[in-house]
């Protein structure tokens, strides 16, 4: 969700057409700034600087086509240019002014979400580089124990750091795979070699899979990482005294906060690097079929074979340059069959769709009653097991023992057990019992069954 503050019309400029001369004026309006060693200029000053910007470097703003450019011609084209774009960039709340009373005095500074879109921008132009992102998750580990009260900073940056470098990870795997389909079209050798050693090689494996193999390697790092992630989490006074710090800095509200914020921050550093090694071989495996991909097809583009090998590859290399009829005539020749590598989803066929279909209606029959009688029948049965005789003869072998039995004692194996607690209960008034039954408000959990904690001791009438 964005911000409650975020400007309604931030992204008008960049749905313009004009977007990349309304990119250019941002990071030059940045550049102007940052040699001057300001904040904020003039407007007339930084009007000024930015029109000898694009003097030396040639390039001409020319938004007078906009449907909301309203600047009065002035018999200076780029001077209204100009003027029209910072005015939309004062709307879009890219930039915004202080001002002082004097329209060319103005200070103009670029605001909150135009610093973040600049970077953003910035990063863009750089995504593609593999820049130290394991170096420094590590570099900032090491630095919480030298530095605790700084350390709710330095696990924010190895946290970042960290996030980064899945990022760079994922854009990695999709530069392989955008040079990979490159491939694919490619018809000509030369075209090919120049894609893959002048394209691949300078921005996938010097910029990327150089970098995280030897010079910010994964494999040397992602043991000190995880040592030293274990040391901390196990550490209870240095992360009190870390989250303590940070509380009286401001930079998070209360300890509670700061106990959950920094034990998340440190579970996905150590997640994210335990698992580190599958993101890596999926990593190497698309490098690889790109390789392979890539020799084959320069291989089959510069086959000199004369054999039946080499004259089928030649068929099939000048395949879009030959009627429909050859293909029919050479089939008359030879067998053609379409031919897929095996891979993990070769024995994985989609399931078939069942058609249900509607039947004949099936009567639902209505509740059998039972009477009376027979539900008295069948307790009378079940109750001929549980006459005194046998529930005393039952407490004589339970007390034989111990003299007594409880609750907790008592074993219930199955429903006969269950009723067996329950006659015991109501039998224990009886004249003819031999057992005294002292009643416990407890109750005692036997599996599916719950019995009172009672106490049973034999007696002689």
């Amino acid at each position: 969700m964005l911000p409650k503050d975020f400007p309604k019309r931030f992204f008008n400029p960049l749905t313009s057409k004009h977007r990349e001369a309304y990119i250019h004026v941002l990071l030059n309006i940045e550049q102007a700034l940052e040699e001057a060693k300001r904040i904020a200029l003039p407007r007339s000053a930084l009007v000024a600087e930015l029109r000898r910007m694009f003097q030396r470097e040639n390039f001409s703003l020319d938004v007078s086509d906009e449907e909301e450019y309203d600047e009065e011609p002035s018999g200076d084209i780029e001077q209204d240019n100009l003027a029209f774009t910072i005015r939309l960039f004062l709307r879009s709340e890219w930039i915004d002014l202080d001002e002082t009373g004097d329209y060319s005095s103005d200070l103009l500074f670029i605001t909150l979400y135009g610093k973040k879109l600049s970077g953003f921008l910035k990063d863009l132009s750089k995504m593609d580089s593999q820049s130290g992102h394991v170096v420094n998750t590590y570099s900032n580990l090491q630095q919480v124990r030298m530095m605790p009260d700084s350390g709710f900073i330095c696990i924010l940056n190895a946290y970042e750091s960290t996030e980064r470098l899945l990022t760079s990870l994922e854009m990695m795997y999709s530069k392989i795979k955008k040079y990979y389909d490159a491939v694919l079209v490619k018809t000509r050798p030369e075209a090919l070699l120049d894609e893959h050693l002048y394209g691949y090689v300078q921005d996938v494996v010097d910029k990327l899979i150089y970098p995280i193999k030897v010079d910010d390697s994964v494999d040397r790092f992602r043991g000190p990482i995880l040592d030293v992630l274990q040391n901390l989490e196990g550490d209870t006074k240095l992360l009190e005294r870390i989250i303590s710090s940070a509380v009286q800095t401001k930079r998070i509200q209360s300890e509670k906060e700061g106990w959950v914020q920094v034990l998340q921050m440190l579970n996905f550093i150590e997640s994210n690097f335990d698992h580190i090694e599958s993101y890596i071989q999926q990593l190497d495996e698309k490098n690889q079929t790109y390789i392979r991909i890539t020799r084959q097809k320069l291989t089959y583009m510069l086959s000199m074979d004369t054999s039946v090998k080499g004259n089928i590859i030649a068929l099939l290399r000048d395949a879009k340059n030959r009627p429909e009829d050859e293909w029919t005539r050479l089939s008359q020749c030879i067998n053609m069959f379409d031919v897929k590598c095996v891979s993990e989803d070769s024995s994985r066929f989609q399931r078939k769709r069942k058609e249900r279909l509607s039947g004949e209606e099936l009567l639902i029959e209505s509740d059998i009653t039972v009477s009376e009688e027979d539900i008295d029948s069948i307790i009378d049965t079940r109750a001929r097991k549980y006459v005194m005789s046998n529930v005393n003869d039952f407490v004589r072998r339970a007390v034989a023992k111990h003299g007594s039995i409880t609750g907790r004692d008592f074993a219930i194996e199955g429903d006969d057990d269950y009723l067996m607690a329950i006659f015991l209960a109501m039998n224990s008034t009886d004249s003819r019992s031999e057992y005294s039954y002292e009643y416990s408000k407890d109750v005692v959990s036997k599996g599916r069954y719950k019995i009172p904690d009672f106490t049973i001791k034999g007696r002689r009438q």
